[in-house]
């Protein structure tokens, strides 16, 4: 379209990466996680409280029958320091600590996967912009077609060499090509606006003219073997290896209810009086206040609890289970995404050379049929036929071309990596 700004490829995909509501969530995911994590370090280290405060009393009470005024400091001062440190839990946090850590990985992979997720949107939305621009193409050299073909007819009716179904099929024909022209800018609109969306842009973008003639090189894809290895550590089945690690340590971290808890705190309180307000005294340490500092070992045991620990392990067995049933089905499901999608390439590309060869053969035998049309040895019929052959030549390029592109980004998408 005149109107929308042409784009590069890797320039939607980077806006796209930024600006999509999966790729902002994907992120926030991944500083959750981090901050899981150390929370998970900071268990291990204690933890530390201080409390001051402060009050005012004045006044007097009933003593005896008579009315006593109140008597001593009328300020009174309290501070305090805690501390608590949980000394053995049975292995409870090493293994949350796993499992943070399990899950910090899965994020960051979950992460890489919505990279070339979104991608592989932004280039399959890419392409059909491509393929809608050579489709108007291809219905504007028809209409050319259609047009000469429509001045032949009528120059043969004129002269009395054909009858009038002739100029009248040519009308036809040509306004089928203009029908093909509204489609496909119809298509181009609808493909723009797609684009314009998964960029983030608010101004509408397309994709840039010199892109149309870049296709994948099959021969300089890696090995089908070197494809399979990284096939396995692609960002779906590693994702799916992070869970069942962090699975497993969530169900060692559940056996760790059947161990006891041992911790250690530390307490440190002054109290103070004063006659006035005294700033200083608000401090943890000040002179003539009452200390104190407590030391406790604390041991716990739960015996029963309600078979709550049973069914914690049961659902922490399943959950384990779950995981690497997911992990074997990611394994088997990227080995044949990735049979898919090389032999959809191999294909694809098979068909564009079939088709640019179609296009050519079929060009010439309506250069043929025209000039037999015009020395009277053809019939109209025989004309159309070949302009039919050589649109649909056209438009299965198109196609082929549109397919291959897609194949190649599938691909990528499954190794989490570009491909030359």
């Amino acid at each position: 379209m005149d109107d929308a700004r042409p784009i590069a490829l890797g320039e939607a995909v980077s806006a796209a990466q930024r600006n999509l509501p999966s790729a902002v969530q994907a992120r926030g995911a991944l500083r959750t996680a981090s901050a899981q994590r150390r929370s998970a370090l900071g268990a291990f280290m204690p933890s530390l409280n201080m409390n001051m405060g402060t009050g005012f009393t004045e006044g007097a009470i009933f003593f005896q029958g008579n009315l006593v005024p109140l008597t001593g400091n009328p300020w009174n001062y309290s501070n305090g320091l805690s501390s608590q440190l949980e000394l053995f839990d049975g292995g409870r946090r090493l293994y949350e600590l796993r499992r943070t850590g399990a899950a910090l990985d899965a994020a960051d992979v979950a992460l890489v996967a919505n990279k070339f997720d979104i991608a592989l949107q932004v280039k399959q939305q890419y392409y059909a912009v491509l393929a809608a621009r050579e489709t108007e193409s291809a219905a504007r050299a028809q209409l050319e077609q259609a047009e000469a073909q429509l001045q032949a007819s009528v120059a043969r009716v004129g002269a009395g060499a054909a009858t009038k179904s002739d100029s009248l099929r040519s009308i036809i024909q040509v306004g089928n090509a203009q029908l093909a022209i509204l489609t496909a800018e119809n298509d181009l609109r609808v493909a723009n606006a797609a684009l314009t969306r998964l960029v983030g842009s608010d101004v509408q973008v397309t994709a840039l003219p010199s892109d149309t003639t870049t296709l994948p090189d099959e021969a300089a894809l890696p090995s089908v073997e070197d494809l399979e290895r990284l096939a396995m550590r692609g960002p779906a089945v590693e994702a799916a290896q992070a869970n069942v690690t962090a699975a497993r340590a969530t169900r060692r971290s559940a056996r760790t209810q059947y161990m006891p808890t041992i911790s250690m705190s530390f307490n440190y309180g002054l109290n103070a009086a004063s006659q006035a307000f005294a700033s200083n005294n608000l401090l943890l340490f000040g002179e003539r206040a009452a200390t104190r500092q407590t030391y406790n070992f604390n041991l716990s045991f739960p015996l029963f609890n309600g078979f709550n620990r049973e069914a914690q392990q049961v659902t922490a067995s399943v959950a384990v289970e779950n995981a690497e049933s997911a992990a074997r089905d990611a394994q088997l499901a990227a080995r044949q995404t990735l049979t898919q999608q090389l032999r959809a390439l191999q294909t694809a590309a098979a068909r564009v050379q079939v088709q640019l060869a179609s296009i050519a053969a079929a060009e010439e035998d309506l250069r043929v049929q025209q000039q037999r049309y015009q020395l009277g040895a053809s019939t109209v019929l025989d004309l159309l036929t070949s302009q039919t052959q050589l649109n649909a030549a056209r438009t299965a390029l198109i196609q082929a071309r549109l397919d291959a592109r897609v194949a190649k980004a599938q691909l990528e998408a499954l190794l989490g990596q570009e491909l030359p």
